[in-house]
């Protein structure tokens, strides 16, 4: 797969998850806030649940049945008690144990369902779920009634209005006031005050409970009530709540997208980075990869996480190895064109001088004898030769080079076409050739016979004299391979490296002419030519150079 390919997927992966996430956490938020606004706002008053509802508050566990939490909280905020009632009229659970009778009789029932307030809801199994108003005036009103002192008040009933911050109001049966131990103290009832207790607790800032007296005053219990709401109009109340869930929401989101795009930087950008900071070392020359333990593992390849990036760390390797390796070939290209400019223009001065020296000679007032003159012309000729000769084998190696020589080929029995070679040449240290002798090959017969020129002769002059040279001929794979072997003390290492260098000349030469330093160029740009490569092998015992050509397409 692509890199383009593999960070496409990976950026899609990330973007999918993101998605998800969003949407899961938009989904919770919704579900916790239509939860938290219907139990809050449409359910605080136990008077607006059917059946259904009030059925989802029993909980069944282990044989045993009770109320939910949210069920018992519903039941306090509408001020009173929830029982279930089975059809003997025992109480089976109640959200408030030990405040109202255990069991009822047929004639409190009665009376009971006669008060205001009072809900009832029948069971699938013919019992009854019974709402009873009693609130904690009811329960503090009724523990002063118990009092023996009632209507007065003993110091036990004054301590227990303290610890339930109630307050308490004695009225004569015209509503005026007698007693009270209330700050804000009432003069006279009013109808408010009668009647308030009969409205939704919730819009009741106080909790309210009265009982005429049998000499016909009037006693009044009052306490702060816990679940009053404002009478605010809903649709304010609705809009602050969402309000306050969207605001808290996109503020998640916004963290939640800050977290998200630094996960990003951090997995993408770095890398960039990275890279970057390695072209700019490589534009320096400096070819060494960066080293940044954040990215990279003891053993030096990258962390998990950026494993997407290892094509592009390897490629970049191999950049760095190979300008590294071209600013070393440059460096030796350039001292090895400054040896050849040293030996091309010694090369050039030396029979120059030559010339130019003989030619003072002639021209001077001596009189020089024919002899004389016939052997200085025939060394200026001598001279002039191998200039001639350098500078057209210069010339030829940028022909090869820009494929400026054109190869007439023919298919031709290798064998043979060595052979011959062998018994033309004037070099009695060749041997006559060994190995295959039915192979073919296509070759230009008069160019090829310049590479066995300058491959044999080089073996010649860098060997002592009547050192053997040998020729084989052999097939390997799809080429054919002639080894020529001499038996002489081997190249040096630095000699090989160079050896197919223009004007690279060895000094082992056994001759006093050095050649022109073209030769082994020539010819190994004639094999390439034909298609084929030259390789050489050295020691102690000799060196070997092999030509391999491809075999003739036709050849049997």
């Amino acid at each position: 797969m692509k890199l383009s390919s593999k960070m496409t997927v990976r950026f899609i992966l990330y973007f999918l998850t993101f998605y998800w996430i969003l949407f899961m956490g938009t989904t919770v938020i919704i579900v916790m806030f239509f939860s938290n606004f219907l139990s809050g706002f449409y359910f605080h008053d136990i008077r607006a649940l059917e059946k259904t509802d009030v059925e989802r508050g029993i909980v069944h566990q282990n044989g045993t049945r009770s109320f939910s939490k949210p069920f018992i909280d519903i039941a306090n905020r509408s001020g009173g008690i929830v029982q279930l009632i089975d059809e003997g009229g025992n109480v089976l659970h109640s959200t408030k144990e030990s405040l109202l009778p255990e069991s009822y009789a047929i004639e409190e029932l009665i009376a009971i369902s006669k008060q205001t307030g009072v809900l009832a809801w029948e069971m699938d199994n013919e019992e009854m779920l019974v709402f009873l108003p009693y609130t904690s005036s009811d329960e503090v009103l009724e523990t002063l009634e118990a009092s023996p002192s009632f209507p007065s008040l003993s110091k036990e009933d004054e301590q227990l209005l303290e610890e339930q911050h109630a307050s308490f109001e004695l009225f004569d049966s015209n509503g005026i006031l007698l007693h009270s131990n209330s700050l804000k103290e009432r003069e006279k009832l009013t109808p408010v005050d009668v009647l308030a207790s009969n409205s939704s607790i919730n819009e009741q800032e106080e909790l309210v409970s009265f009982t005429k007296l049998s000499s016909g005053e009037i006693a009044f219990v009052r306490i702060e009530n816990p679940y009053y709401q404002s009478l605010a109009p809903n649709d304010i109340v609705l809009l602050k709540m969402m309000l306050n869930w969207f605001i808290g929401f996109h503020l998640f989101l916004m963290l939640f997208t800050l977290g998200f795009s630094l996960l990003i930087g951090r997995n993408y950008v770095k890398p960039v980075f990275y890279f970057l900071k390695w072209i700019e070392r490589l534009s320096n020359q400096r070819y060494e990869r960066p080293n940044d333990r954040t990215m990279r593992t003891k053993k030096n390849r990258f962390k998990r996480k950026y494993r997407i990036y290892e094509d592009i760390d390897r490629s970049l390797m191999r950049l760095s190895e190979n300008l590294e390796n071209n600013d070393r070939t440059i460096l030796q290209t350039e001292k090895l064109r400054e040896d050849w400019i040293t030996g091309l223009s010694h090369d050039l001065k030396t029979p120059l001088s030559s010339i130019y020296g003989y030619a003072n000679m002639l021209s001077s007032d001596h009189d020089w004898t024919s002899e004389e003159v016939r052997g200085f012309a025939k060394t200026m000729v001598e001279k002039s030769g191998y200039m001639d000769t350098l500078i057209n084998e210069l010339t030829y190696t940028y022909q090869l080079k820009s494929d400026g020589v054109i190869f007439d080929k023919t298919r031709v029995n290798f064998f043979t076409y060595v052979s011959d070679y062998v018994d033309r040449s004037d070099w009695k240290e060749l041997c006559n050739p060994i190995g295959d002798k039915e192979v073919y090959v296509d070759i230009d017969q008069k160019r090829f016979e310049r590479v066995l020129d300058n491959i044999v002769g080089n073996a010649v002059k860098h060997t002592s004299a009547g050192t053997p040279v040998h020729t084989e001929i052999r097939t390997d794979g799809g080429f054919v391979v002639l080894d020529v072997r001499d038996e002489g003390e081997g190249i040096p290492v630095q000699m090989l490296e160079n050896l197919f260098n223009r004007y690279y000349r060895g000094t082992n030469t056994t001759t006093d002419d050095s050649g022109t330093g073209l030769g082994l160029t020539i010819a190994q740009q004639l094999v390439r030519g034909h298609g084929g490569e030259i390789e050489v092998e050295t020691s102690a015992a000799g060196t070997t150079i092999s030509v391999k050509l491809p075999l003739s397409s036709s050849s049997g």
